[in-house]
């Protein structure tokens, strides 16, 4: 079920959330929208999230965040995963070192595409769009999307030094 609701700043935001504890919401063109998890989206989110951590054990340079509020550039956006190299209170207002999306279906591919650009825009290092079933893209600053498919591996290059996963379990 797709709900909108007016934009919202992050601290209104961050209530309606507390009283909303049994569904999800993301921010789709800049105004808040409900979306319908499922075990797909959960699925690749716990294992990606997963590899972050252990690289992040063994290379100190951050932390692993799922669904965390950001305000960026004027921006609210929620990362499905995030490395960040700085804590958090109750949201980021600087950009994560990496940002990944993971695609719903209740969100187009364009509109995937227009999230990594502004992850980009507002200063991440790299921006992850998993479209399951299909492909990767990673978006960095200054070069052409990568596209990865079965059989590829995801590797952190400059940004995640040492980082490398197979992507069959994400897609």
């Amino acid at each position: 079920m797709l709900t909108q609701h007016k934009e919202m700043t992050p601290e209104e935001f961050l209530a309606y959330e507390a009283q909303h504890q049994d569904k999800r919401f993301d921010f789709i063109d800049g105004e808040m929208v409900e979306v319908t998890p499922n075990d797909v989206h959960g699925r690749i989110q716990i294992e990606l999230g997963t590899e972050f951590t252990l690289y992040l054990r063994k290379n100190p340079i951050g932390r692993a965040y799922t669904e965390v509020l950001h305000v960026l550039n004027g921006e609210k956006m929620m990362p499905d995963i995030c490395i960040h190299v700085t804590g958090t209170t109750d949201y980021f207002t600087t950009p994560p070192l990496v940002a990944v999306e993971i695609r719903s279906e209740s969100q187009t591919k364009s509109a995937q595409r227009d999230k990594a650009l502004a992850y980009i825009r507002a200063g991440v290092k790299m921006s992850i769009l998993i479209f399951p079933g299909e492909w990767i893209e990673v978006h960095r600053p200054d070069r052409e999307p990568l596209k990865l498919s079965f059989g590829d591996t995801l590797n952190g290059d400059d940004v995640l030094p040492g980082f490398s996963v197979k992507v069959d379990s994400f897609l």
